[in-house]
């Protein structure tokens, strides 16, 4: 899918944010710059989050949960992780017993 603009990919990921339920996990790749930040921050915000969501690149991991979105998210950037075991650490498998993951460079 090509979007035009950020503006553009923040209101794609609003709209998806109506379809996202337990459990789902949203894959989201493409090269540096193609918006994969943007679409989850606007998913998070139609997920309710009224602040500024912030880039995991260095925390890896950032979760999202209620009240301040209608349900748990993790917002997930593994472009860091060098050893497919290091991903078994995060704990993402229990973050979808309540909740759903966003996650960029999967």
């Amino acid at each position: 899918m090509h979007l035009d603009s950020a503006k553009a990919t923040d209101a794609y990921g609003r709209q998806l944010a109506d379809l996202v339920q337990i459990g789902d996990i949203i894959a989201l790749s493409g090269d540096l710059g193609a918006g994969k930040t943007s679409l989850a921050r606007g998913l998070i915000a139609g997920l309710g989050f009224a602040g500024e969501v912030a880039s995991p690149s260095f925390a890896l991991v950032i979760p999202y949960a209620p009240p301040t979105v209608r349900m748990a998210v993790g917002h997930v950037d593994l472009y860091r992780i060098d050893d497919p075991n290091q991903i078994e650490e995060l704990g993402l498998d229990d973050m979808l017993i309540d909740g759903a993951l966003i996650v960029e460079w999967p």
